[in-house]
């Protein structure tokens, strides 16, 4: 039961984050304004380029972890193909929002994305873990 939440909670994540980001400014302006005077900034449509990554890794996190959920991948003895991917999928999303948080300086924000990390790695383990 616990490995249905766990894909669950990453299919709410990326779902909510990646559909409230499609619904509104693409990219919003407190994007922009974050990351202007960075070097994401300096690249020729870097801000819309950067922004439309994260919303593709979140979107995709979503429908991986979906497929997973259907495919039963959570039972035991199952390939896990999908989940596997969509915690990759986490952990490169993960990463870039914490690159993006050192790159302005947010040391705060930077941190929670480590911790972010470091939790779908422990996640991702006893996951994959069959002895459950």
């Amino acid at each position: 039961m616990e490995k249905v939440l766990i894909i669950l909670i990453y299919l709410a994540l990326g779902a909510t984050t990646g559909i409230h980001k499609l619904l509104g400014d693409f990219p919003p302006s407190w994007f922009r304004e974050k990351f202007a005077d960075s070097l994401i900034g300096w690249i020729p449509g870097g801000i819309e380029i950067s922004f439309a990554i994260i919303v593709i890794l979140e979107l995709a996190i979503a429908g991986l972890f979906s497929l997973a959920l259907i495919k039963r991948e959570y039972a035991k003895g199952t390939t896990k193909t999908y989940s596997l991917l969509g915690f990759y999928a986490s952990l490169i999303l993960f990463l870039i929002l914490f690159f993006g948080s050192f790159l302005v300086q947010n040391y705060d924000n930077g941190f929670f994305d480590f911790v972010y990390f470091g939790m779908t790695v422990y996640l991702m383990r006893y996951y994959l873990y069959e002895a459950r």
